[in-house]
């Protein structure tokens, strides 16, 4: 099969993630012998699977009699590996508990001549993979335009066949062993199923929804750490969030507390599942994805004492957590008593309108003095008349600055602010580290939008009002 080797030379997290691929506290060596008389002379690597990634572990050379030899002190770490030959042959395997000398025979060209010992999980997954092998050539045989209705007939029943001793192995497979590494990476790779296939209607459709959610890792151990030294388990994980919990940043952060909350027992998981969400929602673009981080933060790191992140990181997430604590998407916004340009006082909640903006902006900003009258003349003019307010709160100190800036580019149309005395300490609940800075306000004045440009206020807004 084709293969996309890849050799992470880093992790590239924000968090440290300590040298679990490598490190092992049993001593007991580690041997494997594999015979590939196909292949002799070429390079090949040993490799394991991580933080989804792949990892060469080792490499050498296959002898001229075809065996290709590794040995190192310590045992390998219970999981999923692979063998690997440029440029597109590579078979996995799996390494269970004890098993430290593992010997195979491989046919490029005939997977079910490939044999194994010392290793009974690899058998099992073997075993599994050639029966599957089987049925997908069938389907792909079955698919074919050219074969006879007779033939296709004959193909189907061979299908139906291979289907059901597929079902029957794993039946019996994951009933006689219910400890076995192999089982249990298989059964990991079961779908939990949904009440209706087919939904015919909405409310089918939702309630395969909800059961999904709740059943969704029905076949995987959280606490489980040999999951994440697989192929698949954190792709699980990604399409658990993206495809069955609601779209919403409060349903996204809910999620993802509850799965680092399944995996708190233990303590590999339980770093690796906090890791993983937090470093992915930190990097994310996606607005609302801050929702998810600041939601773990406070529920798995804020006063706690975690040993493998370090005071330079606590500070870092602390002071990232206190821009947004106040202002995630979802959130009422904090209304701010402050002065219109005219001299009266205003409640910045109490503007009643279908959307505010709340708008920071600087006259002494470089950026603002361009995208200011931009929003002013491509925004606002365009949907004021529909329910749109905008409270454009200048951040700076000059009042004499801010009354010329707002005469000199007309800007009297919507509402003018500012709180030159800083008595509402806007800063302590709006990040205004940066400007212009955006929050959009339904008309209940919920932040549904933040952190956005021109172009994609404008995306919003036509979907908002189309």
């Amino acid at each position: 099969m084709k293969y996309r080797f890849l050799l992470i030379l880093s992790l590239l997290l924000y968090f440290k993630v300590e040298a679990q691929i490598n490190t092992n506290n049993n001593t007991q060596s580690f041997q494997l012998e594999a015979v590939i008389p196909t292949q002799k002379g070429k390079k090949i690597y040993l490799g394991q699977y991580w933080n989804s990634g792949t990892y060469a572990i080792d490499s050498t050379f296959i002898s001229d009699e075809g065996i290709a030899k590794f040995s190192s002190p310590e045992s390998k770490l219970e999981g999923q590996y692979f063998l690997y030959i440029k440029p597109d042959y590579q078979v996995d395997f799996l390494i269970g508990s004890e098993q430290n000398n593992i010997k195979f025979t491989l046919n490029e060209n005939d997977i079910k001549a490939n044999k194994v010992s010392g290793s009974k999980d690899t058998e099992v997954l073997w075993q599994y993979i050639q029966m599957t092998y089987n049925a997908d050539r069938l389907r792909e045989q079955i698919e074919n335009s050219n074969i006879s209705d007779k033939e296709k007939s004959a193909k189907e029943k061979e299908l139906n066949k291979a289907q059901k001793d597929i079902d029957s192995y794993k039946k019996a497979l994951f009933k006689q062993n219910t400890d076995l590494w192999g089982a249990l990476y298989i059964k990991g790779l079961e779908p939990t199923g949904i009440p209706y296939p087919e939904p015919k209607t909405q409310e089918e459709a939702s309630e395969n929804r909800k059961y999904g959610k709740l059943h969704y890792f029905d076949n995987i151990n959280l606490t489980d750490p040999r999951f994440w030294r697989t192929n698949y388990f954190e792709n699980y994980i990604d399409t658990y969030l993206q495809q069955w919990v609601e779209a919403s940043p409060d349903s996204l952060a809910s999620a993802a507390s509850l799965l680092v909350k399944k995996t708190i027992d233990n303590d590999i998981c339980f770093e690796r599942m906090l890791s993983k969400l937090i470093n992915e929602s930190i990097k994310s673009l996606k607005m609302g994805d801050k929702n998810i981080w600041s939601r773990l933060y406070e529920d798995y790191i804020m006063g706690k004492n975690i040993s493998w992140i370090d005071s330079t990181q606590y500070l870092k997430l602390g002071q990232m957590y206190e821009k947004i604590k106040n202002n995630r998407i979802g959130m009422y916004a904090h209304n701010l008593r402050v002065q219109t340009i005219s001299g009266d006082s205003i409640n910045t909640n109490g503007i009643d309108s279908k959307y505010t903006i709340l708008y920071f902006y600087s006259p002494s900003c470089g950026y603002c003095v361009t995208e200011v009258p931009k929003m002013y003349n491509e925004l606002y003019s365009k949907y004021k008349d529909k329910g749109l307010e905008i409270i454009a709160f200048n951040v700076g100190s000059s009042k004499e600055d801010w009354i010329k800036f707002i005469n000199d580019n007309k800007l009297t149309g919507w509402i003018n602010c500012a709180d030159l005395n800083y008595k509402s300490q806007y800063w302590m609940h709006y990040d205004v580290s940066g400007t212009p800075s955006v929050l959009v306000l339904d008309k209940d004045k919920r932040i549904i939008a933040k952190k956005l440009d021109l172009e994609n206020l404008q995306k919003l807004f036509n979907y908002l009002y189309q």
